[in-house]
């Protein structure tokens, strides 16, 4: 039975939608075509109506998944100190699957093909530069702080997801958001840390309390 254009291209959001999301939890390798056609009442052989290829859907979703963080920093429809906050928070650290695809997928990128790590490189480079474009017109090293920027956040949201500590996840979440936000306070100072003040020795003492 022939299905119209436009029910063709919903099935094919749809695809893009659930492997995006099946991805983040389960990683590239641990989700078959057959579990993404599925997950949106598909079958296996619908899935060659859209996709070449596993890979060429990998590529997609990367595209397109990191096309939308860009589109949000352009748009500047939320500041940059409230995307700092909501991406070093503990609710995105426990929701992989609608989280970060930069920071669930990157380890899997490294060793997948050169089409879908073209596409990442390609997506995460135009990402850099919509955050550079945040700072002030011909500010030196503004690309730079853009890269430093999510780089801090990629690697402490990977960090937080890997500790099976809450009160590590935590320190390590504050200390990225106030390197990020409170630049001018100096790494260790303990002065000044305001709202994120969450400390491995108030930590130890509230242990050696309980004890």
């Amino acid at each position: 039975m022939k299905i119209s254009k436009a029910a063709s291209a919903r099935h094919r959001v749809a695809l893009l939608d659930a492997a995006s999301g099946l991805f983040r939890e389960r990683r590239f390798q641990g989700v078959s075509i057959a579990d993404i056609a599925a997950a949106v009442g598909l079958t296996h052989g619908a899935f060659y109506t859209h996709f070449t290829s596993k890979e060429a859907l990998c590529a997609e979703v990367m595209e397109q998944a990191i096309g939308k963080l860009e589109t949000r920093v352009r748009a500047g429809t939320s500041g940059r100190r409230k995307r700092v906050e909501a991406y070093l928070s503990v609710r995105h650290v426990e929701n992989r699957a609608a989280g970060c695809p930069v920071a669930a997928l990157s380890g899997d990128i490294a060793r997948e093909q050169d089409d879908i790590r073209t596409a990442f490189s390609g997506a995460i480079d135009r990402l850099f530069e919509a955050m550079a474009m945040e700072e002030p017109a011909e500010t030196p090293g503004a690309r730079d702080r853009a890269i430093v920027s999510l780089v801090t956040r990629f690697g402490a949201l990977v960090l937080a997801r890997a500790t099976t500590d809450p009160k590590l996840r935590d320190e390590i979440l504050n200390a990225a958001k106030r390197a990020l936000m409170e630049p001018g306070i100096p790494i260790g100072d303990t002065a000044g840390k305001g709202v994120f003040s969450t400390t491995r020795t108030a930590a130890r003492k509230q242990s050696r309390h309980r004890k």
